[in-house]
């Protein structure tokens, strides 16, 4: 058995090996972390006017705070499946909200237009617009949410 200060330092040595990676680590093992970082226009600045935005690509609208698991969820596939798209940041607080925006978050404008909202049908329609890049959900997964 080892002495009392080595088994101590035995156990630091083990418990440190064990930390998670900082969510900057993180971040760089994401496949978008090699390409240029998003526009993100804040519709705080956009009150009266949508923001001019690219025709040809995704746009993202998302809950400004950063405290919708559902906005956070889409951004993360989007991150995932490295799609080029720009991120439109919407307050849902009220008092700043666009008047030009009468949505919920989140919510995608494809890259042909079309718009779509829902969370999880975001991330299935992803999947299928990008089938080359790694898939969101497994067979079992897929399943599950139909």
């Amino acid at each position: 058995m080892a002495c009392k200060p080595c088994a101590v330092l035995l156990l630091l040595a083990h418990a440190a090996a064990l930390q998670p990676p900082s969510w900057s680590a993180l971040s760089k093992t994401l496949p978008s972390a090699a390409r240029d970082e998003p526009t993100i226009i804040d519709a705080v600045n956009h009150r009266q006017k949508r923001p001019p935005l690219s025709e040809d690509t995704v746009v993202l609208y998302r809950e400004r705070n950063g405290w919708c698991p559902y906005s956070e969820r889409v951004w993360l596939g989007l991150e995932t499946k490295n799609v080029a798209y720009e991120t439109v940041l919407i307050d849902n607080t009220g008092g700043a909200r666009p008047s030009w925006f009468e949505s919920t978050t989140p919510r995608i404008r494809w890259a042909d237009g079309t718009d779509q909202g829902e969370s999880l049908d975001i991330l299935k329609d992803l999947d299928e617009r990008y089938p080359s890049e790694p898939p969101l959900f497994d067979e079992h997964s897929a399943a599950l949410i139909g």
